[in-house]
């Protein structure tokens, strides 16, 4: 019988598994950790003594109940529950290996299906959308100095928020050659190249802002390390400018993350290989990067075409004109 209250195995799954063992960074931490935030709250709503509860008292229907309480009250997308789900799938699994005595209870938790999401390619702003707002900061001032550097830097790099907002100055090399020493997820580490049109904009804001190399390369008014928030304030400020101006026209959700699926679009459609895209946005798989494949069917269709030029040069002698013909109107009708 596991006499052992639900705190302890939460504690030693964070402190044991999470960081211990798999070494995640605080921006994983931190997701974890509010799902269980979450979770709790869930079940503070419904009447449980948190201080009290031990493995039993979560259960499958417990959990199914908790992912409709995501749904429903908090108006959480699929997406967010299956995630939610998937940190609850790992906690049980971590249990099961400690706690081999209630296998039963934890695969019954570990087996509730994730609910299918639509796959959608990733939004991104067109080559003239990001020109323009990238032009729209006033370069005479100080802080349109700063903007510049900070939408510039941000789309040129295809970082992460969270990795922008960790950036110090020392982390930035300018010069003959321009790159950036950022730390991902998983505490890894990468270099990425960036412009030299890049590069002037960020030497300029530096020295004008007078940044020591201790510092972190981008701050709000009170000294403090940006925030996504205040990310994502900057770049709406600049597209409602440009739509005020009628220069163009944008989609109403402007983010940070829009900037890196906007980056990696863009490398996709003048012909990158997607193995360097993964390397350049910091994917641990090329799995991962394929989804911007689908944002252009062409740039797709192109792919095919030039891996069979390679794989099977001489595959146009296989069939004769008649049989070619059936053989194209058989794949039409496959679509």
């Amino acid at each position: 019988m596991n006499t052992k209250p639900l705190s302890y195995y939460v504690q030693s799954y964070f402190m044991s598994y999470l960081i211990a063992q798999r070494g995640y960074g605080s921006n994983t931490i931190a997701s974890y950790r509010d799902t269980f935030k979450l979770l709790f709250l869930f079940l503070s709503e419904s009447g449980r003594k948190i201080t009290r509860l031990s493995l039993n008292d979560i259960d499958r229907t417990c959990i199914i109940e908790f992912l409709q309480w995501l749904e429903f009250r908090r108006n959480n997308a699929v997406s967010t529950q299956n995630v939610r789900l998937a940190h609850l799938k790992s906690f049980w699994g971590y249990v099961l290996s400690i706690a081999p005595e209630i296998s039963g209870h934890c695969s019954q938790i570990i087996n509730i299906p994730f609910k299918k999401v639509a796959k959608k390619p990733p939004s991104y702003m067109t080559e003239a959308e990001t020109l323009v707002l990238l032009g729209m900061p006033d370069c005479t001032t100080r802080s349109g100095i700063r903007h510049v550097a900070i939408l510039s830097l941000l789309y040129d790099s295809g970082c992460r928020v969270q990795e922008l907002i960790d950036l110090k100055v020392a982390d930035v090399t300018l010069g003959s050659i321009c790159k950036l020493y950022v730390k991902g997820k998983g505490n890894k580490f990468r270099e990425i190249p960036i412009m030299q049109e890049t590069g002037k904009v960020l030497n300029k804001y530096i020295q004008m802002y007078s940044l020591q190399s201790n510092n972190s390369l981008f701050s709000n008014s009170r000294g403090e390390r940006l925030t996504r928030a205040g990310i994502s304030h900057i770049m709406n400020k600049y597209k409602n400018l440009a739509k005020e101006q009628n220069v163009t026209t944008f989609q109403e959700n402007v983010s940070p993350h829009l900037m890196r699926h906007t980056k990696a679009t863009h490398l996709v459609n003048h012909g990158v290989s997607i193995y360097n895209i993964r390397d350049f946005l910091g994917h641990s798989s090329v799995t991962t990067t394929q989804v911007y494949l689908t944002s252009n069917p062409e740039v797709t269709r192109k792919a095919i075409e030039n891996a069979s030029l390679k794989t099977v040069p001489d595959s146009v002698a296989y069939y004769s004109s008649e049989e070619k013909s059936d053989l194209l109107a058989f794949l039409e009708t496959l679509i």
